[in-house]
């Protein structure tokens, strides 16, 4: 092992997985953290498999968008997002445990903004669903 390999990151395997999973666990697609990532969707998936490693630039903007700290995402031993989907209240959950005071007023006047009119959300959805399954 020459001197440069024993400094050098190793595990790009278990950091695509913590990646992955922290991106599941706040309910992003892949398609759209790669948008929020600036890389394409092929680099995210092989990102998340081990089969890619990343700049520095890379993982600070990978860890700004999950809101976890880039040395959970490099070393973190015992995996809190190791689950392969989340129901939306867990989702909801892990969106709001990440937040900050000010972007939980955000998410706080969101949603009091949309509650009275969930129902025609709700019904306005449903409606979109069928005419989708229709087709």
């Amino acid at each position: 092992m020459s001197r440069t390999d024993r400094y050098e990151y190793q595990d790009w395997e278990g950091f695509g997985k913590r990646t992955k999973n922290n991106r599941i666990a706040i309910g992003l697609t892949k398609e759209k953290f790669a948008d929020l990532i600036h890389r394409s969707e092929n680099y995210v998936s092989e990102l998340e498999k081990g089969n890619n490693s990343c700049s520095v630039h890379t993982l600070h903007q990978i860890s700004k968008v999950l809101k976890v700290p880039s040395d959970s995402l490099l070393y973190e031993e015992n995996d809190v997002y190791m689950k392969d989907s989340y129901s939306n209240k867990e989702i909801l959950k892990n969106i709001i445990d990440r937040c900050n005071e000010e972007e939980l007023e955000v998410i706080k006047d969101l949603i009091i903004a949309a509650y009275p009119n969930l129902d025609k959300m709700t019904a306005s959805r449903k409606i979109n669903k069928d005419e989708t399954n229709k087709k």
